[in-house]
Formats: C-alpha cells, sequence, structure tokens
C-alpha cells in the first residue's frame, strides 16, 4: 500500500479487491474456519490500515468479496 500511495498523485484512485474475504471479516472469529483465520487477520489489519491513513477518501463496494476505492487526498 505505502508503495502505491508514493506513485499515486493527488486525486488520483487505488481499488483493493477482497476486502471483505467472502464475508469472513465482519464475523466473529471462532465463525470462521481454521483455515481462513490467517487470512482474515490480514484482511482485517488492512483494512484497518488503510481507514487509518489520512491521505485517503475511502469508499467500500460490498459486491462479491468486497472492493475498496481510495482516492488519494494529500
Amino acid at each position: 500500500h505505502e508503495r502505491l500511495i508514493k506513485l499515486v498523485k493527488i486525486g488520483g484512485i487505488v481499488a483493493y479487491d477482497n476486502t471483505l474475504w467472502g464475508g469472513t471479516v465482519a464475523l466473529p472469529e471462532m465463525a470462521v474456519s481454521e483455515q481462513k483465520r490467517d487470512w482474515r487477520r490480514c484482511a482485517l489489519d488492512f483494512n484497518k490500515a488503510i481507514s487509518k491513513d489520512s491521505r485517503l477518501e475511502i469508499a467500500l463496494v460490498s459486491i462479491g468479496d468486497g472492493l475498496t476505492i481510495c482516492r488519494r487526498v494529500c
């Protein structure tokens, strides 16, 4: 993410796919199969990191596995 944002001009758009990870990010951890927990944790950590990035405005599209559209504002 950090390397990509450095390449995108202010006003530019970046889209990240699979940010809902099949809906598992909205489930309690115990409701997710053991095989998917590591990937779920990665998706949660990534979503948290970009949501705190003050350089971005974010929109989440809940189609498929989720698409997060980010616009660089500064």
